[in-house]
């Protein structure tokens, strides 16, 4: 059996990846360096905005399906947060965001999960879970990122 190159995929939108950042302690080159080893959301625009927030740092990102957009908001003024990440029947742990890095890494798997099952299966704004899990997964991780992968359970008729 032939292996299929996750790359190649049918409908996957042709161009490299943009990336803009608004962010004055991140510019592009830098955000770059930062999704290094990420999968890439081709001919997508990848943009980092400053988040302000009120109250507490939190998580925010969008992936917009009409404009090719991804957009990730890192909180300004930056300090280090702890956040609930739901993995569904793998719990709830509260993740720690050290830096600017973690918080761009985590929300670019996130929504670059979405992307990928939209392409896929026309369902990406649907996953939550599944996009929290491989995000959670693989945001510290050094090296090569695999695309997501579903875990799929035998349904009983």
């Amino acid at each position: 059996m032939a292996l299929r190159n996750p790359l190649s995929i049918p409908g996957r939108p042709l161009g490299p990846m943009a990336v803009r950042s608004q962010l004055p302690t991140h510019p592009p080159l830098r955000v770059r360096e930062v999704l290094r080893g990420l999968p890439t959301a081709t001919g997508y625009t990848v943009t980092v905005k400053a988040l302000r927030y009120r109250t507490r740092p939190h998580l925010q990102a969008f992936t917009y399906w009409d404009h090719p957009e991804i957009v990730i908001q890192v909180p300004e003024p930056f300090k280090p947060f702890r956040e609930l990440v739901d993995l569904g029947a793998d719990g709830m742990p509260i993740v720690l965001f050290r830096n600017r890095r973690e918080v761009i890494r985590f929300l670019y798997l996130h929504e670059f999960c979405h992307w990928w099952l939209y392409l896929l299966h026309g369902w990406g704004t649907s996953a939550e879970i599944a996009c929290d899990r491989y995000a959670y997964a693989h945001f510290r991780r050094r090296g090569p990122v695999p695309p997501p992968t579903l875990r799929r359970s035998a349904r009983v008729a």
